[in-house]
């Protein structure tokens, strides 16, 4: 059943990294029942080895539920569809997931934000050895995470082709063509005037083409590329600009600062969510194309940081 779940989702343009962290959380299920056969397995069985992850391997109740748990239900659902079993034994197994308490802001505070950008302008003479695509990816990573909430993937897989003229609006295609989209479709985010100011485009232009922070090699996949860059940005921030709080994530508190500061400044929610790749729910949603021009206004309005 591994194998038709896994067929179907690489037809579908999946990373085969979640292939290979299916394959991880199956291999534990069998491991734990002592057998493949999937005829033979329980409900109970099921539950029993959600409980085995809890309390034999102290694996947290998330985990469990929207890693192990998850993956086996989706590749179980494809096997009962495929009439491979007749029920999905994982179905209505459930681990109870607690809020986890929040005692700060998930976004960067202003003095971890000003410390941060202040820290990328003069990275690139203070990085030693580190590769010069990293020292790049250091100096714009943040900035242009800071400035479109993005997921730092998606700014780290830009392409030079990627940035572009829309309409007289300088913008960041960001695509799957690219890389990996979590939302599975490109989008245009407007480049903040901030940005042009510091020199971006002209970095852009004298850039050849290809990727702006790596370089592909013969057999590279884009987006494990681009998460290894990503993560020696998150390196960087922990070791040397020494945003050492684990309860924020660095990269990723940019795109919570973002939507704090637009409901701040009463940026329309839908303007918001277009910018940063974020599904509305609503099914209206679907209709009809996103213009850039109100994408822009509301980039605009967010105010500079001054470091």
């Amino acid at each position: 059943m591994f194998d038709l779940w896994k067929a179907d989702h690489l037809l579908a343009g999946g990373p085969e990294k979640t292939a290979r962290d299916f394959r991880q959380k199956l291999d534990s299920l069998t491991e734990f029942l002592g057998h493949e056969d999937a005829q033979r397995i329980t409900p109970k069985q099921i539950a029993d080895w959600a409980e085995h992850l809890r309390h034999e391997k102290g694996l947290s109740d998330s985990t469990v539920s929207n890693k192990y748990l998850a993956a086996v239900k989706r590749v179980f659902t494809v096997g009962k569809k495929r009439f491979r079993i007749a029920d999905n034994p994982a179905a209505d197994v459930t681990v109870e997931v607690k809020k986890a308490v929040k005692t700060r802001s998930t976004g960067f505070t202003d003095e971890e934000a000003k410390a941060i950008l202040s820290a990328a302008l003069k990275a690139p003479n203070g990085l030693g050895r580190m590769a010069e695509d990293n020292k790049r990816a250091i100096r714009w990573g943040p900035w242009l995470c800071a400035y479109s909430g993005a997921r730092i993937t998606e700014m780290m897989q830009l392409r030079k082709q990627d940035v572009e003229t829309h309409k007289g609006i300088p913008c960041l295609r960001i695509t799957p063509e690219a890389g990996s989209v979590k939302s599975g479709e490109q989008r245009l985010v407007p480049i903040h005037p901030h940005l042009v100011e510091m020199g971006f485009l002209d970095f852009v232009n004298s850039r050849p083409e290809g990727y702006l922070f790596f370089k592909l090699q013969e057999g590279d996949v884009p987006k494990t590329r681009a998460e290894h860059v990503g993560q020696k940005i998150t390196g960087w921030v922990r070791n040397v600009v020494g945003i050492t709080d684990e309860r924020v994530q660095p990269n990723h508190a940019w795109r919570h600062r973002l939507k704090t500061e637009a409901r701040r400044l009463s940026i329309e929610r839908w303007v918001v969510d277009a910018i940063q790749g974020h599904a509305d729910g609503s099914a209206s949603a679907g209709y009809g194309e996103v213009p850039v021009e109100p994408l822009y206004e509301a980039i605009k309005r967010l105010p500079r940081y001054e470091v």
